[in-house]
């Protein structure tokens, strides 16, 4: 028997290794062009930027692991059933089950591995994303404003400054900015301003001070304007970094047992669906290596699907499984739906389809041959009366 368990994951191992590949690949590959944007354009230090784009990893392989073990699986079982490798089993005494086990087998164990990766290597590469975010915008931001001259490296607003102090002030300040794309320009005067760091938030703002904002209403057609002692502008860079922000929030920093320790200390509810949401992601999302595995072995050996067909297969099982993914931890985020039942639901969904495959493919398809027979009756007796 361990020669047929050594057979099924030479076969299946390669595909699975083949798919996390070139999944991370792919998903790596159009930071790429965001990373060489900040070397070229922005000046950003080669070693910081390189750390920036490693720091991304994790998250990217996060999602391609579970990804691959559906494709993986779904090719090997094709294959071995299009070849018709699993009659010759069959016909030597084996059960089917022997030919899935390991499979499962490989799926608990990435299942474990996955788990500690999300709660220990994900974290704390978010964490390094978003200190050496910060390290650069600081950087950047203090090359960035100077005197004299349009400022427009941040993102929705562009900046002209008359002088810079010897202590780092700013005086005679404007700033000219969009709320929305339709929205009338509005420009804002300040007579001092100073940049500020906040290395608690890992965030850059501009203070302005004893200024004015003033913006057309094109629907009441006034123009209007608002005074003010302190206006704070949050500093971000162009397109390049917000665009890169998109893995990094502060709950996603925290490993389970810090998760674990903040949902019941939070008060905001907003926030508390985002904690309870992240909990279960971090416990659900490995789960997957071991449910898409027990899905695809059965759903290879009944479609026979190998080669192209196959992968092609498993790219619509891997969008129809996140989409289902996403949309539960959307509702949850938003309290519609209890993180459990929606960050848990597409696995015990696939659980059970995959229960059903199994049981058909046990069966040799029994259900659909009553069903082919039964149409196949029918037509006969049409026939007939003709």
């Amino acid at each position: 028997m361990k020669t047929v368990y050594r057979y099924v994951l030479t076969e299946m191992v390669p595909s699975f290794l083949v798919c996390v590949g070139l999944l991370t690949c792919l998903f790596m590959t159009n930071k790429i062009f965001l990373m060489l944007d900040l070397v070229l354009n922005k000046k950003v230090p080669l070693f910081q930027t390189l750390v920036l784009y490693l720091s991304l990893v994790p998250f990217i392989l996060s999602m391609t692991i579970p990804m691959s073990m559906m494709v993986g699986t779904l090719l090997a079982f094709g294959r071995l059933s299009s070849d018709m490798e699993v009659t010759a089993f069959k016909s030597s005494g084996i059960h089917l089950f022997h030919l899935v086990a390991p499979v499962l087998a490989l799926g608990l164990l990435m299942t474990g591995a996955m788990m500690y990766f999300n709660d220990k290597v994900l974290p704390a590469a978010n964490f390094l994303f978003k200190e050496t975010q910060f390290q650069i915008l600081q950087k950047q931001a203090n090359l960035a404003i100077r005197e004299k001259v349009w400022i427009d490296q941040f993102e929705n607003y562009r900046f002209l400054i008359d002088h810079q102090e010897p202590d780092g002030s700013f005086s005679n300040i404007k700033a000219f900015n969009y709320w929305s794309p339709k929205a009338p320009l509005q420009t804002t005067v300040a007579k001092t301003g100073t940049l500020v760091n906040d290395p608690n938030t890992y965030q850059v703002f501009f203070h302005l001070n004893n200024g004015v904002m003033s913006w057309d209403n094109n629907n009441y057609n006034t123009y209007n304007q608002l005074y003010f002692d302190r206006y704070i502008i949050r500093l971000n860079f162009e397109n390049q970094l917000s665009r890169l922000a998109d893995v990094k929030k502060d709950y996603e920093e925290m490993d389970l047992d810090e998760l674990s320790r903040a949902i019941p200390q939070e008060m905001d509810p907003g926030r508390l669906n985002r904690l309870r949401s992240e909990y279960q992601k971090r416990l659900s999302l490995p789960f997957a290596c071991l449910v898409l595995s027990w899905f695809c072995a059965p759903l290879g050996l009944w479609t026979k699907s190998k080669g192209f067909m196959g992968f092609v297969l498993g790219l619509a099982l891997i969008f129809v499984y996140y989409f289902m993914f996403v949309l539960g931890e959307t509702l949850s985020n938003q309290g519609t739906l209890n993180p459990v039942t929606g960050l848990w639901g597409a696995d015990i969904i696939l659980a059970v389809l995959g229960s059903l495959l199994y049981y058909l493919v046990i069966m040799e398809h029994s259900a659909f041959r009553h069903f082919s027979s039964a149409v196949r009756t029918r037509g006969s007796r049409k026939e007939s009366r003709r």
